[in-house]
């Protein structure tokens, strides 16, 4: 097993979440201490390299996780996330306890970050994302990855990033990258309209393009297999009819999707719900990557609560 130097530890007491706790009615600093413990415990069980750089900025961060038994030397097929924080915090360093499920199916892991407000906005953010993919492409073979079986995802602003990047190819032809690379795409308690000047300031500085910044405006290819999902207890409505806009959307474009409703789940919910593989996520993902050919994902589950609406 890959023994890591001391971690580097997301710096929590710096988040706006942690910072101003009344202003949430989720407990954010408990979510975040939750995480960092649980990570703590599958880095004790898993093969892992950490803190890899693939950019210039402290924010360029990668964590890889790796299934332990690689005797055969075959490549596995990996899962890239994306965390959230509204643009503002966030760190990969905290999401690796999403890896397990994944790890025990034989799916690589990797926790990826990306420079925050006010250091970037939107829409330029999402040129971290690609040149972080660009680099795994290039860096994934000798790490035990099969880069040619390669899905994203990602939570809250990471599910901004991930529909971004998979509704669009110009970023792909750029890096000489293939157009089908990415193989399927979970975004998970996303918004994906900011055309509306009055909507997330905070994620855009006065002059940014916001239409540029909008999956739902910016499809420029058929998408790669989609499960769009959002919590039933999201804090906003807009979660769950921006999630149904972009299914529709996806659809629209001859794209395949999924729309589901994590019944009774929080902002929060949704995201823990990747770690667990009872859960109607996991399941409907281990279903999507079936479907896709991202390996040997088992046999599906019977789903617990959560509405899945089919795909097209």
């Amino acid at each position: 097993m890959t023994i890591s130097r001391t971690p580097r530890r997301a710096q929590i007491d710096t988040f706006f979440t942690c910072q101003h706790p009344e202003q949430f009615r989720i407990d954010w600093r408990g979510f975040y201490q939750r995480a960092e413990i649980l990570t703590d415990q599958v880095r004790s069980r898993w093969d892992h390299e950490l803190d890899i750089s693939y950019g210039p900025s402290e924010f360029h961060r990668m964590d890889l996780y790796l299934p332990n038994d690689r005797s055969g030397g075959d490549r596995r097929p990996i899962v890239l996330f994306l965390h959230g924080g509204g643009f503002r915090e966030g760190d990969p360093t905290l999401y690796g306890y999403l890896a397990e499920p994944f790890l025990a199916r034989g799916i690589a892991f990797a926790s990826v970050g990306y420079r925050l407000t006010p250091e970037a906005f939107l829409p330029e953010t999402f040129g971290d994302l690609e040149n972080a993919i660009a680099w795994l492409v290039a860096n994934g073979a000798t790490r035990g990855v099969d880069t040619a079986r390669l899905a994203l995802s990602g939570h809250s602003a990471g599910a901004i990033l991930t529909a971004h990047l998979a509704v669009r190819d110009d970023w792909l032809e750029a890096r000489s990258l293939p157009r089908d690379l990415i193989k399927a795409a979970i975004p998970i308690s996303g918004v994906y309209d900011f055309t509306d000047p009055g909507e997330r300031r905070e994620f855009f500085t006065a002059d940014s393009d916001r239409a540029a910044a909008s999956p739902l405006r910016r499809i420029t290819k058929t998408p790669p297999p989609m499960l769009v999902a959002y919590g039933s207890d999201e804090n906003q409505p807009t979660y769950g009819t921006d999630s149904a806009r972009l299914v529709d959307a996806v659809r629209a474009h001859g794209g395949t999707a999924e729309l589901l409703e994590l019944e009774g789940m929080t902002h929060a919910d949704t995201a823990h719900a990747l770690s667990d593989d009872s859960s109607a996520l996991f399941q409907s993902v281990m279903a999507l990557f079936a479907r896709a050919g991202l390996g040997s994902a088992g046999q599906r589950d019977e789903v617990r609560p959560g509405l899945v609406r089919g795909s097209s």
